[in-house]
């Protein structure tokens, strides 16, 4: 058995063991998608009954991360075809329950999500407020508009990051651990394809932005196999996600719905590399903070 692997990690496991072929993976990770495509295409053809021609433009600008909080909230809620794509290729190519997706103790997954949220809000949130105090941060939107959103933000945001966590940690990762004994296949390549999904193609950030997020699918990997639930890599995910896509974002990101954005942008390279550092070396801290705290 593997260092990588848990107890807890094998009891997630023992759902997907039943059907485990690689080809009934592959035929899943298609079907996914294509849920998660015509999900999105019920999207564009919602708002073009609505809005009229007008409204395709407007969708292709939110769904490029600059729009308006509407867009932005209309971006975020196309995660819900990535969560359904999760669940029916699990039920339909494995015969695996919507639930085996998260873990299999309700209790504990609840218990791991609240205590690593609490943590690293604490951690890469208290980064946040110093760049807040000491950054000078641009005013992205009035208080009183942002505290309109916020409510729904919030339950976007948990869509967003509980369907990507669904699909690479709770699918992915534990089909590809039920074929595979190999901590490459199941540990390592799911976070390797979480980062290039996140891959925008504009400039020497881009590839930046890959490396970071597959660093982050590490240690919801990681998360996940020490706790055989998805709960404690959602809280961490969740936490991360409210600062940059709620509080502060970093222009020419994702800026909607953000209270903040900061007064340099994405693709500033040169400038952004050591706080891109600054934030990994902070990631890590909150990682290792989790780990103590779900510890079993």
């Amino acid at each position: 058995m593997s260092r990588f692997w848990t107890d807890a990690f094998s009891e997630m496991v023992a759902p997907a063991r039943h059907r485990p072929a690689l080809w009934r993976l592959i035929l899943g990770i298609v079907l996914a998608v294509f849920v998660y495509a015509l999900f999105v295409a019920g999207e564009v053809i919602a708002a073009r009954l609505i809005g009229g021609p007008g409204a395709i433009p407007w969708i292709v600008e939110g769904f490029r991360g600059t729009g308006s909080a509407a867009q932005t909230a209309l971006l975020l809620a196309s995660f819900g075809g990535m969560a359904l794509g999760a669940v029916v290729a699990a039920r339909v190519l494995h015969k695996r329950p919507a639930r085996t997706l998260f873990g299999t103790d309700a209790g504990l997954f609840w218990r791991d999500f609240f205590r690593c949220f609490g943590a690293v809000t604490v951690l890469i949130g208290g980064s946040g407020m110093l760049y807040l105090v000491f950054g000078n941060p641009v005013p992205n939107q009035p208080l009183d508009r942002w505290l309109v959103w916020i409510l729904p933000a919030l339950g976007l945001v948990l869509l967003q990051i509980g369907a990507e966590e669904m699909f690479f940690r709770g699918y992915l990762q534990t089909q590809l651990a039920a074929r595979f004994r190999a901590p490459f296949f199941w540990f390592f390549l799911p976070a390797l394809l979480f980062g290039i999904a996140h891959y925008n193609g504009e400039g020497g950030v881009a590839w930046v932005l890959v490396v970071a997020a597959t660093v982050f699918g590490l240690i919801a990997a990681d998360l996940t196999t020490r706790t055989g639930s998805i709960g404690a890599a959602m809280g961490f995910h969740m936490a991360n996600n409210v600062l940059a896509l709620l509080i502060v974002s970093v222009d020419g990101t994702i800026t909607g719905l953000s209270l903040y954005v900061t007064g340099f942008s994405a693709d500033e390279i040169d400038f952004t590399r050591p706080i891109y550092l600054f934030d990994a070396a902070v990631m890590i801290l909150a990682w290792l903070a989790c780990r103590r705290l779900v510890r079993r």
